[in-house]
Formats: structure tokens, C-alpha cells, sequence
């Protein structure tokens, strides 16, 4: 088949198997790739979702490209992890960008399924036909960036998946790791993959090209469609300012959640605006997933030398928590990934004990703007020390362990991101019909709201809810075809 690699690789920790199944060209037609052709693995394994303990050896870890990865096609290199969360109890998926989508596909396969655990941490390198479960010893304890860096010293031309100490420890909203600062994200990739002993995966090419069927009417494409994503006007924000432009629109606009969502404009954000402070100080260089002229990356000075710095990242670890210094909210940021955590659930953790704290409810927590403290009980939850076993729990965890059920903010188990919902009103919607609860990147109603459509950010009405049903139905497509959603615009 055009656009595949043909190959669905299965490795069986429990039997120490490997084994390749052929792609069904009915199954690819039907369900593409990524997200679509990851859940219908899962379901043609017969798997109940409610019988699977998210973190025991029965949860599968599927990773899934799609038939565009490899092709050069811009934004169109992401991969997806597909997994039942230990945040939700639900079937999920993270979607992430960086080389990996193209990878895969030149390591000779479109999806990747892992069942069973190892009782010894291991480093699974896949390419071409040939996959080798080696121990994974020396690089248990390593953060994120460190394995990463390990790895290449070996493997120069490869694509790595990385965990970091808190998928080691299990921690329900770690993340998987990807070329230093790419994450699959949300509802805790990283648990599941460091619960079943997996430290690593690298994908290592055999050959940089996928097969098409009219090679010079898609490179034709290729081309055009790299104009279009530079010079459409809908681009050239991503371009020019990243994600962290979010910052300066979501404090003018109110809908940026500040001090555990008691404010929709965080006080003295002005110190971490993205036009005013981080631009003209903070700012080094571009940065761009494989194949993509848009290059939405913006990589910033930290303390340990260079930092790639998103908007969601801003309003967890800086609004949620009230840290408005930009050098301090950096350096959190770049611990956080390091650590291997999803910022957006781990700061809407830490700004929730804070919170607690506050109240009385909960003992020794830090104080809002407290770095010093932030940073200590960052870390002590990537290793579940001292308060940070509390905070290792998630915020639904630990209302219902506090009893506390009524002061928490998530949505079927999951933080939610930078979006306010009583600003955005498409968010309350969005929020409601999301398989992964809280999750902005299902509708991306805020997209919606943003820009005025629908009636504008305060409507409510069917104009509104065709919108979102309508982005919905197409993020289902781009998370299929591994497309990024920035390239809606």
C-alpha cells in the first residue's frame, strides 16, 4: 500500500516474543493511522476497557504513524501513543511531533504494540526487521534529555522515546519524551510505558523514503503545500511567535487561569509577556519538527543553556502557581520536562495543594510564587518524597483522599489546559464530549472562541455547537493521518 510501511510490530514482555503482522489494507482504509488504526489494534486485541488496570502488564502501548509520515509532507511527521490512562481509566492517546513520525516509518513499520513488563528496565531498538530488548540498566535514573543524549552518542541518525524519573516511579501524568523537549503530553504515556519496565525505544532508519504512487505529482504537492504553510496568514503568528503568543492574548482576552482558576488574568503577568519580556530577552532561535517550514518552536534562554518554552507550560507552571518571574518559570519548565511530567496536569497538582494549603486542608505545601518551594516539590514528585506522594496522586486523587471532592478541577479525571471555560464558553462543550476529558486539543473549541466565530467567545448557541462538532470530526481526521492541528489554520 502507498503511504505504509506495511508492518505492525508486536512485542510480548510476558513471553519475551517478537513478532510482525502484515497492515490490512481494509483496516487502513477504514481507520488510517495514529489514533484511528491505534484504538483498532486495541479493539481486535478484545480488550475491555474496564477490566485493565491502566498500570498492569495487560494495558497495552501502542505508537502508530500515519500513512503521511516520511513522505516530506510538512506538519505531517507527528506519531500517537495509544493507551487505557491512569488518569481517566479510559482508552486514550497523545499525539507528538519531532522526527518520530517519519522515523518509524523508515525503521520499517506503521505501529508499534506492547503487551506484558519486564522485570529489568529496558532499551527496545527497532530497525527494519530487527528489534533488540537490551537492558536498560545503566540509563534507569537518567532524566529525559539525559537518556535522550545517551542514546544519539550511539545512535546519531535515530528517533528516541524516553521516560524520565517519573515514569519510572509511575507517576499518573507523566509523559514520554521526544528529541529533548517533544512530549506525548497528556493522561500519562509515561506511567504506562515506565510500568512495564520500558526506559527507551529508538527507531533507526534503514532508508528516507516512503512510497507513493505518482513520486513527482506529490513532490509537486510537497512544495506547494510548504509555501502555503509559510505565507498563510493563519501560519505566520505560529511563525513568528509560537504558542507563547497565548500568553499575551489569554491575559488581554481573561481567559488565562491564574492561582488555581480563582483568576482568569494572572497578576503581574506582564513580567512573563511574550511581546514585552520573552521575545526580546529571552528568545535565541526557532526551532521546527522534521520537514516543517513553519519552524512554531521558540527556543528560550534558561539556566542550564537552551529551553523550548509553550504556552501551556506558561499557564500551569507560572499563572496555576502564580510564578511571574520569566528565568524562575523557565527553569521549573525545563525541570518539569526533564523529569518526564505532563506540565499541564503537574501544575494544576502543585497550584492545587497550594490552594489546599491555603485552606488549611493540607500541611507544609509552598506559597503562590514560590519557586524555591515549587521546584523542591517538583522534584520530590517525580520520586514520590514527602508531600510529593500527595501530589503524585493527580488532583482528582487527591480530593477524593482528602474528601475534598468539591474544590477540584478536572474533567473526567484530567487537569485541564490554558483555556478558561468562563471566558471560552466553546470549552464547556468541548470539555463534556472529550474521550480524554479535559483535553483542549480535542475540538480546540478555543480556537473557535479565540477568533470571534460562532457567534464569539460568549455564545452558546447551535451556531457554536456545529463549529465544534465540525473541528471535532476533523481532529479525529488529523490525529489519524498524524497531521498537526496548528495546520488547521
Amino acid at each position: 500500500m502507498h503511504g505504509y510501511a506495511g508492518r505492525v510490530l508486536r512485542i510480548d514482555l510476558k513471553r519475551d516474543r517478537v513478532e510482525y503482522d502484515t497492515v490490512d489494507e481494509d483496516i487502513a482504509k477504514s481507520f488510517i493511522g495514529g489514533r484511528g488504526l491505534g484504538l483498532r489494534l486495541i479493539f481486535g486485541m478484545g480488550l475491555n476497557v474496564d477490566g485493565i488496570d491502566p498500570l498492569g502488564p495487560e494495558n497495552p502501548l501502542i505508537i502508530a504513524t500515519g500513512p503521511l509520515g516520511g513522505t516530506r509532507l510538512p506538519l505531517a511527521t507527528r506519531a500517537a501513543a495509544i493507551f487505557k490512562s491512569p488518569l481517566t481509566n479510559r482508552w486514550s492517546y497523545s499525539t507528538v511531533g519531532g522526527t518520530l513520525g517519519a522515523y518509524m516509518k523508515y525503521a520499517g513499520v506503521d505501529a508499534v504494540v506492547i503487551t506484558g513488563s519486564s522485570d529489568k528496565p529496558l532499551h527496545i531498538i527497532i530497525s527494519d526487521g530487527k528489534v533488540e530488548l537490551r537492558d536498560a540498566r545503566d540509563l534507569w535514573g537518567l532524566d529525559t534529555v539525559e537518556t535522550e543524549h545517551s542514546i544519539k552518542r550511539e545512535f546519531r541518525d535515530s528517533a528516541a522515546l524516553t521516560i524520565g524519573p517519573a515514569g519510572e516511579n509511575k507517576v499518573p501524568y507523566a509523559c514520554i519524551g521526544h528529541e529533548d523537549w517533544r512530549q506525548f503530553g497528556r493522561t500519562g504515556g509515561g506511567a504506562v510505558m515506565g510500568s512495564k519496565g520500558i526506559k527507551a525505544i529508538t527507531f533507526i532508519p534503514t532508508r528516507k523514503t516512503v512510497d507513493v504512487a505518482d513520486d513527482k505529482l506529490y513532490q509537486d504537492l510537497v512544495r506547494n503545500l510548504g509555501k502555503q504553510a509559510v505565507m498563510n496568514p493563519g501560519m505566520i503568528p505560529y511563525r513568528q511567535g509560537g504558542t507563547v503568543r497565548l500568553i499575551d492574548t489569554g491575559n488581554g482576552m481573561g481567559f488565562f487561569p491564574s492561582i488555581y482558576w480563582t483568576k482568569v488574568v494572572m497578576p503581574g503577568w506582564e513580567n512573563i509577556s511574550s511581546e514585552k519580556t520573552l521575545k526580546p530577552k529571552y528568545f535565541i532561535k526557532n526551532g521546527a519538527c522534521l520537514y516543517c517550514p513553519v519552524a512554531c518552536h521558540k527556543v528560550v534562554r534558561s539556566s542550564n543553556g537552551e529551553y523550548d518554552l509553550e504556552y501551556e507550560t506558561t499557564m500551569a507552571l507560572g499563572g496555576l502557581t502564580g510564578v511571574n518571574d520569566p528565568q524562575k518559570l523557565i527553569d521549573l519548565a525545563e525541570l518539569a520536562d526533564r523529569l518526564g511530567f505532563d506540565t499541564i496536569s503537574l501544575g494544576n497538582t502543585i497550584a492545587f495543594l497550594i490552594y489546599l494549603g491555603e485552606k488549611g486542608i493540607v500541611k507544609g505545601t509552598p506559597r503562590w510564587g514560590d519557586y524555591d518551594g515549587i521546584r523542591e516539590l517538583i522534584i520530590n514528585t517525580a520520586y514520590r518524597r514527602g508531600l510529593g506522594e500527595l501530589a503524585a496522586l493527580g488532583v482528582k486523587a487527591i480530593s477524593e483522599k482528602l474528601g475534598v471532592q468539591d474544590l477540584a478541577i478536572h474533567v473526567k479525571g484530567l487537569e485541564p489546559a490554558a483555556y478558561d471555560p468562563r471566558t471560552l464558553k466553546g470549552m464547556i462543550l468541548n470539555n463534556a464530549i472529550s474521550e480524554r476529558g479535559a483535553d483542549h486539543l480535542w475540538s480546540s473549541a478555543y480556537a473557535v472562541d479565540i477568533a470571534g466565530q460562532a457567534g464569539g467567545r460568549f455564545a452558546t448557541g447551535e451556531d457554536k455547537v456545529r463549529a465544534i462538532m465540525d473541528i471535532e470530526e476533523r481532529n479525529a481526521l488529523y490525529d489519524s493521518m498524524l497531521l498537526c492541528k496548528f495546520g488547521r489554520a
